[in-house]
């Protein structure tokens, strides 16, 4: 009878929570969510196959407030630690209130396959709890990811997130969503690149995402960007200042309205790849 009556009480905060695989981070919040062909901490979450490329340990955390409603805040931190083959990566997100939370915690690991090629893996834990009395599900899933540069100025990249298709209650034999994703990256200069992504989760509509990175000075990032389904604007700010990055952006829906989101990245010790990477920051262009 719990497994009934916690499936019916999720229905209505489906729309917006969706214990799947959003991509996290103000950056690509601000580039229309477009996430799997660029690599930083956040990759940990958004594509492992992106993980071989980030070779300087990074941690960061956010914090996003979905149409301004406090019961659809998200929070979460990452972290991203290269060894000597690959790069290791731990991530846990929360997202909801007091009466409804969900909480997913990613495990993660990618290395490259040659020089122009890394893939990548993650084992995640999904929860998703509704009050004390109403009970909780959980389930175990994963990711796998694979990211290309083919030419210097083009990357791009291909992410599976629970490909064996977990379910989460026994209700109606109700699933995660598994999500299919499609990205590119083209670098037009030192200062400007563009990404676009095809993201296909089950039983939606596909979704056209896409931005642009624009660096005007050493310090000052502009990124604006959107998406398709659901039609929405995004625009955001970032600095880079020794290695603190701070990054400021916002999405807009037309009926739903703003979804502010800030957050910080730090990357320290040595970088341990031979050359730069061109999808990381754009000043490494």
């Amino acid at each position: 009878m719990k497994n009934y009556l916690f499936s019916f009480l999720l229905l209505p905060v489906h729309l917006f929570c969706s214990n799947g695989d959003g991509p996290i981070g103000p950056r690509s919040a601000a580039l229309g969510h477009a996430s799997s062909s660029i690599y930083d901490v956040w990759s940990t979450r958004n594509n492992q196959g992106s993980l071989g490329f980030v070779r300087q340990a990074e941690a960061g955390a956010f914090y996003e407030n979905r149409f301004f409603v406090k019961e659809l805040t998200q929070s979460g931190f990452a972290a991203a630690v290269p060894i000597k083959k690959g790069t290791f990566g731990i991530c846990y997100t929360s997202l909801g209130y007091k009466l409804y939370r969900e909480s997913h915690a990613t495990l993660s690991y990618g290395m490259k396959l040659s020089e122009h090629i890394s893939a990548g893996i993650s084992l995640d834990y999904l929860n998703t709890k509704i009050a004390d009395i109403y009970g909780q599900a959980n389930a175990i899933t994963g990711a796998v990811g694979l990211t290309a540069k083919l030419l210097p100025q083009v990357v791009v990249s291909t992410h599976i997130y629970n490909p064996f298709r977990a379910k989460i209650t026994n209700y109606n034999n109700e699933k995660v969503p598994t999500i299919y994703k499609f990205g590119a990256q083209y670098i037009f200069s030192p200062k400007v690149f563009l990404v676009a992504e095809a993201e296909k989760t089950s039983a939606q509509k596909i979704n056209i995402k896409g931005g642009i990175e624009y660096k005007p000075s050493s310090l000052i990032y502009i990124r604006a960007g959107g998406s398709s389904f659901p039609a929405q604007a995004s625009f955001g700010v970032g600095v880079d200042y020794n290695g603190l990055k701070i990054d400021v952006s916002s999405s807009y829906h037309s009926v739903l309205g703003l979804s502010p989101q800030i957050g910080l990245r730090y990357a320290f010790g040595k970088d341990k790849s031979k050359s730069v990477n061109p999808t990381q920051e754009t000043e490494k262009l």
